[in-house]
């Protein structure tokens, strides 16, 4: 006999696997929701697949419907169409019939005789026919007869030149190519282009004639085709670059107005010259902004240069003693410094200040624009000449070993009253500084000074 803690142990067995049983009714039946769901996407995409195919068909069959029909108009109501195999036609056929309209005549299978004969052609006059390549090259070429093998087409060389490039030979010849019949209106007006500049040089006045002579060879053009046009021995490439009213034309029975324009080599060399042109253009525009910006630069560092030089004139204005009067207890001398720019600047100084001090006077009125250490104090009769007593690592060295900084005094300037000129340094001036000071050619050191230094 089951006790009570059996029968609820039980009764929890029975309740989980009840729970397991749902939950896996549960995910089979979410798989086989989304079985379903994926089963009808595919569907409803196969669907939509088909319909857009549909679509495209019809509008495709419509579109062939409209070409037809407008073929049918263009070509007062005859239609032939067909996928033919090029290969190069025999010159002889035309020359041993003296046919005169040749060089862009086809020949075509018979069954494409039947056909256009079916549909009266003859009617309309001379046939015309359209030639394209798979790489969308095309041009129009007359009918010269239907004796070709079931399947080709053959092409005269000026057909292929215009269909496979002016440097063609019948060996580029090959390949599928469509055919399709055209009434081509006749052409009014015309516009050639030579490949090589000699032809108008060469051909001259006789341009006209040498022309009519070569269209009387041709039944139709397109634009786009290539023209072998002889004079003097010599054969010419042309290329038919406009036609009026058309892009292709008969010129059988009308009178065709034409006109030459440039060659493409002088097109080229045109072209070329403007390319360098445009080149050195460049360049100079690129020479003018690195000019313009180097003299930016200049402008900047010299804008920077006397910001400099004015921060230390203010710098050496501030520092500078007070004057000493001239009846004071104190000895002094009065100098009076002539700049280059015509200034001229005078200052009482004790005997016993720096020579330095005569220097930052001098920079604190600017200086006439030299740097600091970059001149010398000068003496006329006689001459002295005082430079900056540490002006350089080497006067700085020699001043440090001579002893103290030489004074006002112990450099020469002793009298009441002196007269200095500004004078810039160079090698020259430097090899006469000896320790700073030289007076008269007699080389002075710190502490020394020449006789007759008054003046």
């Amino acid at each position: 006999m089951l006790s009570s803690s059996d029968f609820l142990a039980s009764q929890r067995r029975l309740e989980a696997r009840a729970r397991e049983n749902t939950e896996r009714a549960r995910h089979k039946a979410e798989k086989e929701r989304v079985l379903a769901e994926r089963q009808a996407a595919r569907e409803r995409a196969r669907e939509e697949e088909a319909r857009q195919r549909r679509v495209a068909q019809q509008a495709a069959e419509e579109e062939e419907r409209r070409q037809h029909a407008a073929e049918l108009e263009a070509n007062n109501g005859v239609l032939y169409r067909a996928e033919l195999t090029a290969v190069p036609a025999p010159e002889s056929i035309a020359a041993d019939k003296g046919i005169r309209r040749a060089a862009d005549k086809v020949l075509l299978p018979p069954s494409a005789g039947a056909s256009l004969m079916s549909q009266d052609a003859f009617k309309n006059g001379p046939m015309f026919f359209r030639l394209s390549t798979p790489a969308g090259t095309a041009t129009h070429a007359g009918l010269l007869e239907f004796s070709a093998a079931e399947g080709f087409v053959a092409l005269p060389l000026k057909v292929i030149r215009s269909l496979w490039g002016p440097n063609a030979s019948e060996e580029s010849c090959g390949g599928r190519i469509q055919v399709a019949y055209r009434c081509l209106p006749k052409g009014e007006r015309a516009v050639f282009q030579p490949r090589s500049a000699t032809f108008q040089q060469e051909v001259g006045e006789d341009i006209r004639d040498v022309l009519e002579a070569a269209l009387l060879q041709h039944s139709c053009l397109s634009r786009g085709d290539w023209l072998s046009v002889g004079h003097g021995g010599q054969s010419y490439d042309l290329k038919v670059c406009g036609l009026h009213p058309e892009a292709a034309v008969s010129v059988i029975d009308t009178d065709l107005e034409a006109e030459i324009n440039p060659s493409i080599e002088t097109e080229e060399r045109i072209r070329e010259e403007y390319e360098a042109a445009a080149q050195r253009a460049a360049e100079a525009a690129l020479a003018a902004a690195a000019a313009a910006r180097q003299q930016q630069e200049a402008e900047a560092a010299a804008v920077e240069a006397a910001a400099a030089r004015e921060r230390v004139r203010l710098a050496k204005e501030t520092a500078l003693p007070a004057e000493p009067a001239a009846d004071g207890p104190q000895p002094t001398v009065s100098c009076l410094f002539r700049f280059p720019d015509g200034g001229r600047h005078a200052r009482r100084f004790a005997v016993d200040s720096p020579l330095q001090l005569l220097f930052d006077f001098v920079d604190s009125k600017g200086g006439s624009g030299m740097a600091p250490g970059s001149y010398s104090l000068v003496t006329q009769y006689p001459r002295r000449v005082f430079a900056p007593p540490a002006a350089s690592a080497a006067a700085a060295a020699a001043a440090a070993a001579a002893g103290p900084e030489p004074t006002v005094q112990a450099a020469g300037l002793a009298g009441p009253r002196e007269v200095l000129f500004l004078e810039p340094r160079s090698s020259s001036t430097e090899s006469e500084t000896g320790g700073g000071v030289t007076a008269d050619g007699t080389a002075g050191s710190n502490g020394s000074h020449a006789p007759g230094a008054a003046q």
